[in-house]
């Protein structure tokens, strides 16, 4: 599950520095792996995903056994406490803005990683979908996410599709996640801004 939700700045302050810390390593070790993924993001695709799911003898070819070790490590499963914690301090009028897509064997951060592709995917604050940021960092990176998003009438299906395609070949999801990230973010990141709000991500697996 990924949950995106927005949260007051104490409760980002206290969580910060539980959750900052292995955001931060977690980017670092897989820095090799970001940029293989950047240099040939076509080249990883899910009709291998798709024999493997269904017991064909075939492998995961290089590229995308290297995306889903660099998209799909959930570092802060071991923080589910602390997160369940974070979000029960949400107020109560804020609660309606949370997106929490979800995904049975799979990860949705991943998958809109690959629909966007590294160029638009590196705007979105963050790690894969960890984050935990102030009202101010919210604010900033505004613009950005509206960038990361906003596609074109011919490009929009193409990412969708790349999406769906990540999160039923490889997750077992809904396909209907796909649009509750391509068409949810930029609200939220909006109505973040104007209740100066901070936000937390966290893409883990609920206990």
């Amino acid at each position: 599950m990924w949950v995106l939700a927005p949260v007051p700045d104490e409760v980002a302050a206290a969580i910060a520095p539980v959750l900052g810390p292995t955001i931060e390593q977690q980017r670092t070790r897989t820095q090799e792996l970001w940029r293989r993924w950047n240099a040939a993001p076509e080249r990883v695709g899910v009709r291998t995903l798709r024999c493997a799911a269904q017991g064909a003898q075939m492998d995961l070819d290089a590229d995308s056994e290297a995306f889903q070790e660099l998209s799909a490590a959930c570092p802060l499963d071991e923080y589910s406490e602390e997160i369940y914690a974070a979000l029960d301090r949400i107020p109560t009028h804020w609660r309606h803005l949370a997106l929490a897509p979800g995904c049975r064997k799979g990860f949705p951060a991943a998958a809109l990683a690959h629909g966007l592709g590294p160029r638009r995917f590196a705007l979105l604050p963050g790690w894969f979908g960890d984050m935990v940021l102030t009202s101010q960092q919210v604010r900033s990176a505004l613009p950005d996410v509206v960038a990361a998003l906003n596609l074109g009438e011919e490009e929009h299906p193409v990412v969708e599709q790349r999406v769906v395609e990540w999160l039923c070949d490889s997750g077992d999801g809904d396909a209907r996640e796909a649009a509750v990230m391509l068409e949810g973010i930029v609200p939220l990141w909006r109505a973040a801004v104007d209740e100066q709000a901070g936000m937390l991500g966290c893409m883990f697996i609920p206990g």
